[in-house]
């Protein structure tokens, strides 16, 4: 059964009737779970509600780089609260957006770090967004402890797929866009990455060469719908149940099964977001 690592059925332009119908969709596809994300204190009370709404809804809570110059600190206070929630599985999106956000470079700054200090106090995942600040997001995670010995300490190490076990930090590169390098040095910090559409668009060099050099044990699925619709639905809003396409070409790209695939997928996001399977 196929995990949606990343999407947002509790996204703010969704009338009641759309949040269930998509609700509707996910319950009769294949999907077995999906992190509902917040990126703002309205959008993770949402989440929230998601949750307690279906049995197949986990949330994740923050405050996304867009919101850099209008959030507070009673918003900050606000997610650290929301955090204890049920079912609230890890403090995400947070983290830099310098493609839309070039203006609120300092206050992004600032936001992010608040929000790791919440996710490590409270030894939580953290999901990633990072566009056009790779190198600074990295700096910033390793100055803030994300990779400290302390939070790999409190999590289970993680296969990975040579027969071994090896530390997890439990961060998630969420629509990771960056180098194959660059991935590879996260992978030793302990980072996890989620993948989505883009990895089936005909330019995704940079993230077929990820999918290609990483083993699968590090990278969970995921749709960040209503955004980033795969081939070949792309142009269209994007739907969780359409995570399978993204499945099937990490599949191809890996020389494995589908079902392979979407038993090494899901289970790296049962064991990242510490979900049990009864």
């Amino acid at each position: 059964m196929l995990f949606d690592a990343h999407t947002h059925l509790n996204y703010e332009e969704f009338s009641e009737e759309e949040r269930l119908d998509r609700a509707r969709e996910i319950e009769e596809s294949d999907v077995e779970f999906i992190i509902d994300v917040g990126d703002s204190v309205e959008s993770s009370e949402q989440a929230i509600k998601d949750a307690a709404d279906y049995s197949w809804c986990y949330a994740a809570v923050g405050i996304h780089p867009d919101k850099a110059l209008t959030y507070s600190d009673d918003d900050i206070d606000k997610i650290k609260e929301l955090a204890s929630a049920p079912k609230v599985q890890a403090i995400g999106e947070i983290g830099l957006d310098f493609h839309y956000g070039k203006d609120s470079k300092a206050e992004q700054i600032e936001l992010f770090r608040k929000q790791i200090r919440i996710a490590n106090e409270l030894m939580m995942p953290i999901m990633i967004h990072t566009r056009e600040a790779d190198a600074l997001t990295r700096d910033i995670l390793i100055e803030e402890g994300a990779f400290s010995e302390e939070r790999k300490a409190h999590f289970p190490e993680r296969p990975d797929g040579q027969g071994e076990m090896v530390a997890d930090a439990r961060v998630q590169l969420h629509c990771y866009s960056g180098s194959l390098e660059l991935a590879r040095e996260y992978v030793k910090l302990g980072a996890t990455f989620s993948i989505g559409g883009p990895l089936t668009f005909k330019n995704a060099r940079k993230t077929v060469e990820v999918l290609e050099g990483i083993p699968l044990q590090f990278i969970m699925s995921e749709t960040d719908a209503p955004f980033l619709a795969p081939e070949p639905k792309r142009g269209r809003p994007n739907k969780t149940p359409y995570i399978e396409h993204v499945v099937r070409r990490m599949a191809l790209l890996k020389d494995i099964g589908f079902d392979e695939a979407v038993r090494i997928t899901s289970e790296n996001a049962r064991r990242f977001f510490n979900i049990e399977v009864l």
